[in-house]
C-alpha cells in the first residue's frame, strides 16, 4: 500500500499531500476491516474507509492548478505527519486499530495546519479541512472507544 506523498514545495504538492494521507487513511481502514472481529466493526470500518474515499473524490474535483498550484505553502513540511500515513498496515487487530486512530489523528493535524498555513490560496477550502480535520479527530477517537 505504498503511498506517492509529495516534498511540499508549493501549494499543489500540499494539496496532493492532504490527498494522499486521505487515501492512506481509507487503506488502512480497508485492511482493518479485514482483520475485524465482528460485523460491528466491520460495519465500522467500511464507513470510515468510504467516508475517506469519498473525501478523496470531492477534493479531486478541487484540485488546484496554474498559478494557484504553484502558490506558496507557508513552512509545511510533510514528513511532520508521516510514520503511520505511510507504513504498511498492521496485521494484528488491535494494533491495526491503533494504527488507524493513530492516521486519523496526523491526518486532522495535517489538514489543521495546512488549513491555516495555506488560508490564502485555499480561500473557502479552508473550512472545508477544517471540518475534516474535525470529522478526523471523531472518528479516531470513536474507534479507540469501540476498541475499550
Amino acid at each position: 500500500m505504498a503511498h506517492d506523498f509529495p516534498k511540499i514545495t508549493g501549494f499543489g504538492d500540499a494539496y496532493r499531500f492532504a490527498l494522499e494521507a486521505e487515501q492512506a487513511c481509507a487503506d488502512l481502514a480497508a485492511a482493518a476491516g479485514v482483520l475485524a472481529p465482528t460485523q460491528e466493526w466491520q460495519d465500522k470500518l467500511e464507513e470510515v474507509s468510504c467516508t475517506h474515499d469519498d473525501r478523496v473524490q470531492k477534493l479531486l474535483g478541487r484540485r488546484p492548478a496554474g498559478d494557484k498550484a504553484s502558490a506558496p505553502a507557508g513552512t509545511l513540511a510533510g514528513e511532520l505527519y508521516l510514520g503511520t500515513l505511510d507504513a504498511e498496515p498492521a496485521t494484528q487487530w488491535t494494533a491495526a486499530i491503533e494504527q488507524l486512530a493513530q492516521a486519523e489523528e496526523d491526518a486532522a493535524r495535517y489538514h489543521e495546519e495546512f488549513a491555516l498555513q495555506c488560508a490564502d490560496p485555499l480561500e473557502l477550502d479552508a473550512r472545508l479541512f477544517g471540518k475534516t480535520a474535525q470529522q478526523d479527530r471523531a472518528v479516531a477517537a470513536e474507534l479507540r472507544k469501540m476498541l475499550g
